[in-house]
């Protein structure tokens, strides 16, 4: 039997791990910081609620996790700007933050596949040879390299694996997280808020039981350039001349607290020439990352359910080139989706309008469970100059 390792226990190594134990197969998950009930669920600075629909919904399905996901994260019903709804959402999805994912998938692999899959924290993996298969000091038929935008896994197949190449660029999309802690009811959980479009501004909740309903706000502000401010007088007035509505959902503290915060770049994109080499794959954000469209959480499910199933149809030694010819035409094209997000960009903004007209906006037919991300590019590229 198949002995396997991922590195990291992000979103997309635990869904690897559990679809493979559901098949029967051992996996040890080696995960550099503590259970995810033991962490926070989210970093202030740097967090943002995740909507999980189409793609994600698909992988969840194929390890039988939604009744976890409804018990751990909030059902999500669309996009809304005041009370209009622009993209609403009738299949079974949620929102929340990564680490309520995490939590929700770690109860089901407790729960049911205990005996299957081991799970080493606090280990952080920095060297291994992939063509052994080996990683602090064990032998590994296969390494799953779950372990994010700065993988130990892609950085070692870089170094060992002939040909293997990356390809970084980045666009200038900024982020900033503001939390509300006046919502009562003028805002609906169950959706992605936007109170503004340029910049644009994206109010959602992610758990807290210690909240009312359960939940904390979070809204987080897309620029195009770095912010900084020298008081929380001076963050007020920005806010009021850019995103007033929020002056009435956050108080004093939550505005003091987002005028210390630093922007984060959203707009930085990774991309291997290879998702396989010697004993090691790709999974997630270390095999392509792309600025935040709402995706990359899905995309890290659904590659760990592609994973599962190209080790489920033939030999353990080709899975990899199986694998590999299944996720990355749909990798590239969610990485091309990505780049077309500009914030504050006038020409981004007239596109998407125009798009949304003839029913292409490539973020909103990115979420489809039927459609995949390489036709959705394709539809989109047939519109020639507006998304070519």
């Amino acid at each position: 039997m198949a002995n396997i390792a991922i590195i990291g226990g992000g979103p997309g190594g635990l869904t690897a791990a559990i679809a493979l134990a559901r098949r029967g197969i051992r996996s040890t998950v080696f995960e550099r910081d503590a259970h995810p009930a033991r962490m926070p669920r989210f970093n202030p600075d740097r967090s943002y609620p995740i909507d999980i629909t189409g793609h994600g919904l698909r992988a969840l399905r194929h390890i039988d996790a939604p009744a976890h996901f409804d018990a751990h994260l909030t059902r999500f019903r669309g996009i809304r700007f005041g009370s209009r709804v622009i993209d609403r959402w009738a299949e079974p999805g949620w929102i929340g933050s990564r680490g309520d994912i995490m939590r929700a998938l770690m109860s089901l692999a407790e729960e049911r596949h205990r005996d299957l899959i081991d799970f080493a924290f606090h280990s952080d993996i920095r060297a291994l040879d992939v063509h052994a298969g080996e990683v602090a000091g064990q032998r590994f038929d296969l390494v799953i390299g779950a372990d994010g935008a700065g993988s130990a896994v892609r950085t070692a197949m870089r170094e060992q694996v002939e040909g293997f190449t990356v390809e970084t660029s980045s666009i200038p999309n900024y982020g900033l997280i503001l939390e509300f802690d006046r919502v009562g009811d003028r805002l609906d959980k169950h959706y992605l808020n936007g109170l503004a479009a340029s910049p644009l501004v994206l109010a959602g909740v992610i758990a807290d039981e210690d909240k009312p309903e359960g939940v904390r706000w979070l809204c987080v502000i897309g620029v195009n350039k770095p912010i900084t401010f020298d008081s929380p007088a001076q963050a007020t007035a920005w806010l009021r001349r850019h995103v007033p509505r929020a002056l009435n959902l956050a108080g004093e503290q939550a505005i003091a607290e987002f005028s210390r915060r630093e922007s984060v770049h959203l707009g930085q994109r990774l991309t291997c020439s290879h998702l396989h080499g010697g004993r090691a794959v790709l999974l997630g954000d270390a095999a392509v990352a792309f600025p935040p469209i709402g995706q990359g959480g899905n995309a890290a499910l659904e590659s760990a359910m592609v994973l599962d199933q190209c080790l489920a149809s033939g030999p353990l030694d080709s899975a990899g080139a199986r694998y590999e010819a299944a996720w990355k035409p749909e990798a590239d094209a969610l990485s091309w989706i990505g780049w077309q997000i500009r914030y504050q960009n006038r020409w981004a903004a007239v596109r998407a309008i125009t798009a949304t007209v003839f029913g292409a906006h490539v973020t909103s037919q990115a979420k489809s469970s039927t459609r995949s991300y390489a036709d959705v590019r394709r539809a989109a590229r047939r519109l020639g100059p507006l998304w070519a």
